[in-house]
């Protein structure tokens, strides 16, 4: 591993066990002596992944755990609504890229399937709409290791491969150099990063602590709002901000214990004995930064909101930029809502809503909204309903529904590649005709990307093929 990526690596894992330690920071907090607004940034600072006073609630966990271990079925819909914020009515062009545009609108996809995590098993049923007459559907299927996907238009039968063998897999494919391709594809789940309490205290003390303890308090400041809540603001510079991560990385470099823990998370997640980190490394990355030449002094303001107690709000400002977080929660619903803004216009908003998070019947909604001010609007939906406590079976594979593509010879599987890329390119064109998108640019769905890109290019790319 080079030096460089080993070094931006450490830079990674120390914001991971800055985070880690944040728990047993919070208890050194949570007091009501701390009365200063430095202590009171500090405290509400630190809950922000908190279970019970912060944004990451109890009940959004056991959510996520049950979605693990329980069997459900679900059905949902993935939408894209693009739209000009300019006035295409005297514009040809512009009337053009409009009309294409609600193509790409009036295309969705559907899904209904069930999933079974604990015996890893899939079934989903999915649907290109073009419009109410012309669509595509197929099937995608997951039992174990194997993994398939059947459409009429293609055979009656799954075309599958296994997660098994790769390499073998991919020279067929004509790949020449498999050294760098597992065998086997696996989440990696390392145990390393799993902290006893003594770690996180000890990351709390030699760490978190004097990060907060080393600013003064006129860094400080405190907003009363108007629905009650109040906002604890740092400001600091990007000068200072490099310079308190000097500090912990001198720290670290002396550190054997952090050192040590360091890299026993890099050799179980790289699966290599020789990734390691040294304080000669840490002392490459103190020099880099130290010897940066930095031209423009900036302004970083980081506020943190509570409303009675719990922290559920968080604001990053550099110059004229802010990054706003946000967590709602009402009963069984919790949402969390990302903005970033720039001059004051918001550009991006991410929204991920849970409705009835504590029931059998839980509604998922995740919205991606791009705005480029004067010119494009996009949104992206995805909603997805799981119903828990019925009945889940999905079969197996067998031979008679299942083809294996890892059991092909390289002529057999590339001639098989061939003609699903043909039969692919023929539904295509046809399905274009039928509902009069242009064959020349490919799909609908390349409208759900071109929307913000029209945006940035202020309208100038589409036009090479109206």
């Amino acid at each position: 591993m080079k030096k460089k990526g080993i070094l931006i690596t450490i830079i990674v894992i120390l914001v991971l066990l800055i985070l880690a330690g944040g728990a047993f920071a919070y208890v050194y907090f949570a007091t009501d002596l701390l009365k200063t607004d430095k202590e009171l940034f500090a405290k509400y600072f630190v809950r922000i992944g908190d279970e019970e006073k912060g944004m990451s609630p109890t009940s959004l966990t056991e959510y996520e755990n049950k979605k693990l271990s329980t069997p459900y079925t679900n059905n949902g819909t993935f939408t894209v609504n693009s739209n000009l914020l300019t006035d295409a009515s005297t514009d040809l062009t512009m009337q053009v890229v409009e009309g294409l545009m609600n193509y790409g609108n009036n295309t969705n996809i559907s899904f209904s399937g069930k999933v079974d995590n604990p015996n890893k098993k899939v079934e989903e049923n999915i649907t290109i709409n073009y419009t109410d007459t012309v669509n595509l559907p197929f099937t995608y299927k997951q039992v174990g290791d194997v993994y398939g996907i059947q459409s009429d238009i293609l055979s009656p039968s799954y075309i599958s491969v296994e997660n098994n063998n790769l390499q073998e897999l991919f020279q067929k494919l004509g790949t020449t150099d498999v050294t760098n391709i597992p065998n086997k594809i696996e989440a990696q789940e390392a145990q390393s990063l799993q902290f006893t309490a003594e770690e996180l205290t000890y990351i709390s003390t030699q760490y978190i602590m004097p990060m907060f303890e080393g600013l003064s308090e006129e860094k400080f400041s405190k907003t009363e709002n108007a629905d009650g809540s109040n906002s604890y603001t740092l400001t600091i510079t990007n000068i200072e901000l490099r310079d308190i991560l000097v500090t912990m990385l001198q720290t670290l470099k002396n550190d054997t214990m952090m050192l040590t823990k360091i890299n026993s998370i890099l050799a179980e997640m790289y699966q290599e004995n020789d990734m390691t980190v040294t304080a000669e490394n840490i002392q490459e990355l103190i020099d880099s930064l130290t010897s940066a030449d930095i031209t423009e002094e900036m302004n970083i303001a980081i506020t943190v909101t509570q409303n009675d107690g719990k922290t559920n709000k968080v604001d990053i400002k550099v110059d004229d930029v802010t990054i706003e977080m946000l967590m709602e929660q009402t009963d069984s619903n919790i949402v969390y809502t990302i903005n970033l803004a720039q001059q004051g216009n918001i550009i991006l908003t991410i929204q991920i809503r849970y409705e009835g998070i504590t029931t059998n019947t839980v509604k998922e909604i995740f919205n991606i909204t791009i705005n480029v001010p004067d010119s494009t609007n996009t949104i992206y939906t995805f909603e997805n309903t799981l119903n828990f406590g019925g009945t889940v079976e999905i079969a197996d594979f067998d031979t008679n529904n299942s083809v294996l593509i890892n059991d092909y010879s390289e002529e057999q599987l590339q001639f098989l590649i061939l003609q699903i890329a043909y039969i692919i390119e023929q539904t295509n064109t046809s399905q274009m005709t039928q509902i009069g998108f242009p064959i020349e640019l490919g799909n609908p769905m390349i409208m759900w990307i071109y929307g913000p890109i029209e945006g940035l290019n202020n309208g100038t790319t589409v036009t090479d093929n109206p």
